[in-house]
């Protein structure tokens, strides 16, 4: 009887988590570049350990969903999108992190920075500019002062392999992989893959499940209140 209502309760409270990352997804459905987070359950898992041991639901890990957003023109040079897979590398105060954001901007001594201040990585390093010119080939060669400067550093990484850190930004449990050809877009931002009626559905059926669990544990602790009555009558 009491695995019912610890089944109840888990249930009760993988669905709160899920409402939690459903509402961060919406919350950053206009943030540029930005990565859904996907929640799923352990159902399998679950039904096997409930029959063999009275075990609850356990919630796996919450995973980055990589795929692309939508993109759109701005004109400036210094936006960048990625077209297909891969993630652009930083030097962040906290190492080296990963994002799809491609906004930048030149700092006074020619360093090629994000709009947060945080260093774009090439092949050899930190890029640095010569000239006030920027040109960026299809294959992420960076041009400049009329010379070539670097390779810019699309990492290849997995979904499994990233941690989101506070910021929005990547960190990688595993040294990245440079990808061999990459595809860039110079003049173009990325939009963040959020689909919003998709999360509001999602929302949605988080509610009934919760709301279902809710009245499971009701029904469970009213019947296990009337045996606990009826053994002490």
């Amino acid at each position: 009887m009491t695995r019912g209502l610890h089944a109840a309760a888990a249930g009760m409270r993988t669905q709160l988590r899920r409402q939690d990352v459903n509402a961060n997804n919406l919350a950053n459905a206009g943030t540029p570049g930005f990565r859904r987070a996907e929640m799923t359950i352990g159902v399998t898992a679950f039904s096997h350990a409930l029959v063999q041991a009275g075990a609850v639901p356990a919630t796996d890990a919450t995973s980055v969903d990589l795929s692309p957003g939508p993109v759109h023109e701005t004109g400036s040079v210094f936006d960048l999108a990625i077209d297909g897979d891969g993630l652009f590398a930083l030097q962040t105060a906290r190492g080296l992190r990963y994002t799809r954001a491609g906004s930048l901007q030149p700092a006074p001594d020619g360093r090629l920075l994000t709009t947060a201040g945080h260093q774009v990585m090439g092949r050899r390093g930190p890029i640095v500019l010569p000239g006030e010119e920027f040109l960026v080939s299809e294959r992420g060669q960076v041009f400049s002062g009329g010379q070539y400067v670097d390779d810019l550093f699309i990492a290849q990484l997995d979904a499994g392999q990233l941690r989101r850190d506070p910021d929005g930004l990547f960190n990688a449990n595993v040294g990245p992989l440079m990808m061999d050809e990459p595809r860039v877009r110079q003049g173009y931002v990325e939009e963040a893959n959020v689909s919003v009626v998709r999360e509001m559905a999602q929302m949605m059926g988080g509610f009934r499940a919760y709301e279902a669990s809710a009245t499971v544990l009701r029904q469970t602790d009213q019947t296990v209140g009337t045996l606990i009555e009826s053994a002490l009558a």
